[in-house]
């Protein structure tokens, strides 16, 4: 009886304290509850540090005769709408009957875009070099410059495609003036790794398909 009676003088106290503990612990959990996560945000390729290595299989219309590509590209963020970019590529054509035609070009450039809630226009402009070496003609190099547009559209977080425009200028080869236009797209992987598919066009009617992979660092 002694037990009962103790049990009947404790309980209102312990309900009374517990009234009091309880919502204090409730409170400090919910300040100690982490933040939800915000949403996921797309990324592609516009304000990235990444090198990328690509190929591409060069249709060269009204020939008998393909060529191969291979390329090196380094853009690197400056600020918040703003890139640089490095680009190197070695083209080489099959055999022509009379040898090969092997041609590089080198540049740098900038790259100047906007955010438009996923959609990023952006313009571009750079300068370098070409070196072409052709069979029965001399060996020819030109300085280079270039200037460009594009719009890139992010489908989902890490899906993006882009169509693009360029004009580059060699005034010191045979065919100095070249259009490329055509659509890139752009999937992440994962934080470091991409993949890139590049379907294009030049003036001259000639057809690019590409692949690369992209490294971000």
């Amino acid at each position: 009886m002694k037990n009962v009676l103790s049990l009947k003088t404790l309980l209102p106290a312990a309900a009374l304290a517990l009234s009091l503990v309880v919502p204090a612990l409730a409170a400090d959990d919910s300040s100690a509850a982490p933040a939800p996560a915000p949403a996921a945000v797309g990324h592609g390729l516009l304000g990235q540090n990444y090198v990328n290595l690509g190929y591409s299989y060069n249709d060269l219309v009204d020939t008998n005769v393909n060529a191969s590509t291979f390329g090196f590209t380094m853009n690197q963020g400056l600020r918040e709408g703003l890139d640089t970019l490095l680009e190197y590529s070695y083209a080489r054509s099959g055999n022509t009957g009379l040898g090969r035609i092997d041609q590089q070009v080198f540049d740098v450039g900038a790259r100047a875009f906007t955010n438009l809630g996923g959609v990023k226009p952006y313009a571009e402009v750079g300068l370098g070099g070409l070196w072409v070496k052709a069979p029965l003609v001399s060996h020819q190099h030109s300085f280079l410059w270039f200037v460009g547009a594009g719009v890139e559209l992010q489908a989902t977080p890490d899906l993006s495609f882009t169509p693009f425009a360029r004009l580059s200028y060699a005034n010191s080869v045979n065919n100095p003036k070249q259009w490329d236009y055509g659509v890139r797209a752009n999937y992440w992987l994962n934080d470091k790794i991409g993949l890139t598919g590049t379907l294009s066009r030049d003036n001259t009617r000639d057809m690019s398909y590409g692949l690369g992979i992209s490294f971000r660092y």
